[in-house]
């Protein structure tokens, strides 16, 4: 299954020890990469279609955007196909523009149910995958609340838009979504490993699926537990700001 990573930190930095291992040890996944950022306030992706890792070696292109990708957050992605073609389109993040902001996306999870979902609002991914799917679900909720309650919190209307999402389209989902000045995550399957001030990796907060963590220290585990219809964290500059449960049933 696909695995994500994240890198938040107060300053600008490069992820050139992190995003390598991340590689490595999500190379099982084979159906492609990309890895996202912000520069001056608009989203950068990078992505392929190819395999992330082959004959020992870190795809080219993967390599040299780890060394050179400055942000003070960095999203990064490894596809295992469950829905959708391999190429270049389907590989991960996305973005999409909604609440006045342009966000970069990306999804690990298996969501076959919101496969059939047609947006509303313009424009539409041309992936034709449930993860795709799911950022399109999400930007229309929040662009048909915005006009009714312009001054709601974005975590109130998030909280709504992740529990009509499991009520109507039932799924496992993995969610990172960022603006460049926060990072908002969702789990409800597998886990999120959580660790902050690295002695042996970059600074600031790392976040990955990957089961082990990225290196041997005290890597935070976050999962959905019984009776949790998922985990809401947002993250800003090296922090963990807020952790909560979704209530099953929500929005």
């Amino acid at each position: 299954m696909c695995d994500l990573f994240a890198l938040s930190a107060s300053r600008h930095y490069t992820a050139a020890a992190s995003l390598p291992l991340f590689a490595v040890r999500g190379r099982r996944n084979v159906h492609g990469w990309g890895i996202g950022f912000f520069r001056n306030g608009s989203p950068v992706v990078e992505k392929s279609g190819e395999k992330v890792f082959t004959d020992g070696r870190l795809h080219g292109s993967f390599e040299r955007l780890a060394r050179v990708v400055n942000s003070p957050i960095i999203v990064a992605h490894i596809r295992y196909k469950s829905s959708g073609q391999v190429d270049e389109c389907h590989a991960h993040p996305f973005t999409l523009d909604f609440w006045g902001q342009s966000w970069i996306f990306a999804h690990n999870g298996k969501a076959p149910a919101i496969e059939p979902y047609r947006s509303s609002h313009q424009p539409v991914l041309e992936a034709q995958s449930d993860s795709a799917r799911t950022l399109e679900f999400l930007r229309d909720f929040f662009q048909d609340a915005e006009p009714r309650r312009p001054q709601a919190p974005f975590i109130q209307i998030l909280r709504e838009a992740l529990g009509r999402l499991l009520q109507v389209y039932p799924g496992e989902y993995n969610i990172l979504l960022t603006n460049g000045r926060v990072l908002w995550a969702f789990t409800n399957h597998r886990q999120f490993l959580l660790l902050k001030g690295s002695r042996k990796l970059e600074e600031g907060l790392l976040l990955t699926t990957i089961d082990e963590g990225l290196s041997p220290e005290d890597w935070k585990r976050i999962t959905a537990g019984p009776g949790s219809g998922g985990k809401i964290l947002l993250i800003a500059g090296g922090d963990l700001l807020h952790l909560e449960d979704l209530a099953l049933g929500g929005g």
